[in-house]
This record gives structure tokens, C-alpha cells and sequence, in this order.
């Protein structure tokens, strides 16, 4: 395994968001919940520098608070919804493996793994572990959207899932599509990305290894 260090190219920095800009955003988002508010709508009642797909982001999550609607067309509404986000996450989460193996990189996806019966199934397992900016990674672990603390119900699951990879496989990542809040993930052998400087990061160690 080649050590790459950051004096061989320059890296973007990306330390992900302060919680103190993304709880206030949340936090109206769930009070505005009831009206689901668009983004532009949201930002008429609060003043952020937030991009607009982070906030949009927080308001899809602040809707996963709302009751649900148990009549025929509200159960309709909602599964559609549900198989809408996982097409798009899907498809985000193949460009990004796509790219991985592009740069060459050599890693048994999820779908490998279950075929072979593993019983943890990252997106991305290493055949043998990478530095990812110093950071010593057996797997990689893509989510099609912003990483915070707060996220309803999918903060708890997302840690009790990296946990387990870090216990059977070793340390690795999490690589958010949308970035990240700081420290919403502090797991003893986890570092959290964001998409677009992981794929820079990749490509540029990849030319290095030709």
C-alpha cells in the first residue's frame, strides 16, 4: 500500500458545517413541517448561508416527523415517495462506485458480498485497505445525502450500522453525497467525507500509482 502525503497535491478542504448553523434551519423546518415548506419558503422565516440542497435536505428530513397518513392515497403517497428516494439514492450510489473503480481501485461491492454471504455488506469493501487523506479505510459507506446529528431516525441506525463494520471489517468511511455536520459521527475508526473531495482525492492517488 503507497502512503500518500498531502504535499504530493492539494486536497480540498472540507471539515463539514457547524452544528450552530444547521440546527436552526432544522429546527424551523420541523415547526414549518405541517406546511411542507419548499426552500424558498423556508428561507421567507430564517435567514442562513446554508446551500439550498442542504436545506432541502433538512427539510425532507423534518418531514419524517409529520403523523402518518394512514388512509389509501396518503399509504400510496408515501410508498411512492419512499421508492422515488431510493431509485435516486441508488443511482447516486452507482455513479460514485462507478468512479471508484475507474480510478482503479479494487473492492467487492454490496451486491458482492452478498452473493458471497458476508455477513457486513458496505458499499464499497477494499480487497485491501486504502488511504483515503491518511485515514486507513477497508470499506467505504455512500449516503445520498446530508450527514447531521439530529436527522430523525436515521442517525441512530446509520451508527449502530458503522459500528458494526468497524467491529467485523476495520476501519473505514462514510461518504455523504451533501457534506456533513462536524462531529455528528464520532466512531473510533470512522472518518466522514464528503463526496466530491473523496473522488478528488482518489483520482489524484490514482495517478500517482501509474
Amino acid at each position: 500500500m503507497r502512503v500518500t502525503t498531502r504535499n504530493e497535491y492539494s486536497t480540498p478542504a472540507y471539515t463539514g458545517v457547524p452544528r450552530n448553523m444547521v440546527t436552526p434551519v432544522f429546527k424551523m423546518a420541523c415547526r414549518l413541517r405541517f406546511m411542507k415548506p419548499d426552500v424558498n419558503v423556508l428561507l421567507s422565516y430564517i435567514d442562513t448561508q446554508l446551500d439550498r440542497l442542504i436545506i432541502s435536505a433538512l427539510i425532507e428530513a423534518a418531514l419524517r416527523l409529520l403523523p402518518p397518513d394512514d388512509t389509501p392515497e396518503g399509504r400510496l403517497e408515501a410508498k411512492e415517495i419512499m421508492q422515488q428516494k431510493m431509485e435516486r439514492a441508488n443511482i447516486q450510489e452507482i455513479a460514485f462506485v462507478n468512479q471508484v473503480r475507474d480510478f482503479g481501485y479494487q473492492f467487492l461491492t454490496e451486491k458482492e458480498q452478498r452473493d458471497g454471504q458476508l455477513r457486513s455488506t458496505p458499499d464499497l469493501r477494499f480487497l485491501e485497505p486504502i488511504l483515503i487523506d491518511g485515514h486507513l479505510c477497508h470499506w467505504i459507506e455512500f449516503k445520498n445525502y446530508f450527514g447531521f446529528k439530529s436527522n430523525p431516525f436515521i442517525a441512530s441506525k446509520n451508527k449502530k450500522q458503522l459500528k458494526r463494520y468497524v467491529s467485523e471489517i476495520g476501519s473505514g468511511a462514510v461518504v455523504y453525497k451533501l457534506g456533513f455536520e462536524i462531529d455528528h459521527i464520532v466512531i473510533v475508526g470512522i472518518h466522514s467525507f464528503r463526496e466530491a473531495e473523496v473522488l478528488h482525492f482518489l483520482e489524484q492517488q490514482s495517478k500517482l500509482r501509474k
